[in-house]
């Protein structure tokens, strides 16, 4: 995009009705509010949590399809246009496919026995469908059309650089609310309580310690969504908006007190102040999924950087020692789950009994969210507790709609994950940064999701799909930019 395309789109954005501005400016904070506020009510684990929410972004569709605060979200480049047709093919599959299990014309699966003892103890029985749970199917259908929902709209509306800006601002702000409540907790119930939610079985004993989890039940969530904070903290603290103005390339030296602006400072603090709440969840995976997406976006900033910009190597080092101080400091909860580890062997054991599920029924699979009953029906006898969800989103994925199903699913969230790398790699540096956040952000929940559950959560999914929709739409922008301006 030139100089003179930045300014006449300014002019016309000034020359647009000042109600149409307001409108407009209210339907994107409308659309940010649910997404960056559902983990505050137990990470929108509950049905009283994430249906409102679910409504609410519903609405908010039909307003941004009538056109406000789209701005020119809704334009398709050339090359954008055969990847997108994609995308939607993938998903709409997926929705079909989920409302086939739950067909009675469906083709018979490995539910049909189970129907047919359900015939002949109780006299009479559903017809048999491949799905196993319907009310669960139809729950966990409309988490994924509001996803896809919030995907779409954030595709439109952070087109846009600045809301772009403003959805890592946001996420930021999220985290760290979530890790206050998490401390308040940690010090008045000793983390045992989320509101009024006791946390462990039984009674609750003053002398007990719990870990923290801030506003989720679960402490791996809460690390998962915190590690998702620190890597848009950075991110953010890596952007410099008056040099996008210009042909800035990252080359250039700056001096420490140009760096350590107002903002900056408000973020390194906030970094750190998330860190310390990362560890004290003790989640061995959560820690290693954040590491992994800081790792991410700092390599793929500083690509091509590393023999002119000595200075921020030494940044990159001086980073690499704060962390490993405040791991030190804060991270004795973690150090001490570690020493004490021994649910490894269970998960073993629930993965093996999914992969026995998945040989019962491996085309049509069981059903979306029928986990938990297929698991009740394989459990072995050396796991007594029981187990409503597979401690990894593929597998739960693959035991759930089957394989046919499962890989257009996995193509949903990959492909946008995948542009936003081929953006990152591919666009000038002052372009890089937010397809770069994109992908190191939604890493932190894909990758822990390969040993939890945590995008199945769904306060940490809606906060995924936005990332991931902005990555797309920052993705697709530069190209298209960049082959309008070599026309000219």
């Amino acid at each position: 995009m030139t100089s003179h395309d930045a300014d006449d789109q300014a002019v016309a954005e000034r020359r647009r009705p000042l109600i149409r501005r307001l409108a407009d400016n209210l339907v994107v904070a409308l659309f940010f509010a649910p997404v960056m506020l559902a983990a505050l009510p137990m990470g929108a684990n509950r049905d009283w949590a994430w249906a409102p929410i679910a409504i609410m972004i519903g609405l908010v569709a039909v307003l941004v399809a009538a056109g406000f605060g789209a701005g020119r979200g809704f334009e398709v480049g050339e090359r954008e246009r055969r990847p997108l047709l994609a995308l939607i093919g993938c998903f709409v599959f997926v929705v079909a496919f989920a409302l086939l299990q739950g067909a009675s014309f469906a083709p018979a699966s490995g539910s049909a026995w189970l129907y047919a003892s359900a015939l002949r103890i109780l006299g009479s029985a559903h017809a048999a469908v491949p799905d196993i749970a319907l009310d669960t199917a139809r729950n966990g259908l409309l988490k994924c059309i509001t996803c896809g929902l919030i995907f779409v709209m954030a595709r439109t509306i952070c087109r846009d650089r600045g809301h772009a800006r403003l959805l890592l601002a946001l996420l930021v702000a999220s985290t760290v609310l979530v890790v206050v409540y998490g401390l308040i907790m940690h010090v008045t119930t000793h983390g045992c309580y989320v509101g009024t939610y006791l946390k462990k079985y039984g009674f609750y004993d003053p002398r007990g310690q719990c870990l923290m989890s801030g506003s989720f039940v679960n402490s791996n969530s809460f690390a998962c969504y915190v590690g998702m904070g620190v890597v848009a903290a950075m991110a953010l603290a890596l952007t410099n908006r008056r040099r996008e103005r210009s042909a800035f390339d990252g080359r250039d030296i700056q001096t420490f007190e140009s760096v350590m602006t107002a903002t900056r400072v408000a973020l390194v603090v906030a970094i750190f102040f998330l860190l310390g709440g990362l560890l004290m969840s003790a989640s061995r995976a959560g820690v290693a999924a954040s590491v992994a997406g800081a790792l991410a976006l700092a390599l793929l900033l500083m690509r091509g950087q590393w023999h002119e910009r000595p200075d921020l190597v030494r940044w990159f080092w001086i980073a690499a020692a704060i962390v490993f101080v405040v791991g030190v400091i804060a991270g004795g909860a973690l150090l001490s789950k570690s020493v004490r580890a021994g649910d490894g062997g269970s998960r073993l054991i629930i993965w093996m009994t999914s992969l026995d599920a998945i040989g019962l029924s491996p085309w049509l699979g069981w059903g979306l969210g029928s986990f938990g009953d297929i698991y009740t029906i394989l459990q072995p006898a050396s796991i007594i507790q029981p187990n409503d969800l597979a401690h990894s989103t593929p597998i739960e994925t693959i035991v759930e709609l089957g394989v046919i199903a499962a890989i257009p699913a996995f193509a949903v969230v990959l492909m946008p994950w995948g542009f936003s790398l081929r953006a990152a790699f591919r666009q000038q540096y002052r372009y890089r940064v937010l397809p770069a956040a994109a992908f190191a952000i939604a890493a932190v929940p894909i990758l822990h999701s390969m040993v939890d559950f945590s995008l199945q959560i769904p306060a940490v999914g809606f906060v995924t799909s936005a990332v991931l929709g902005m990555g797309w739409a920052q993705a697709f922008d530069r190209r298209r930019s960049q082959g309008r301006s070599a026309t000219v």
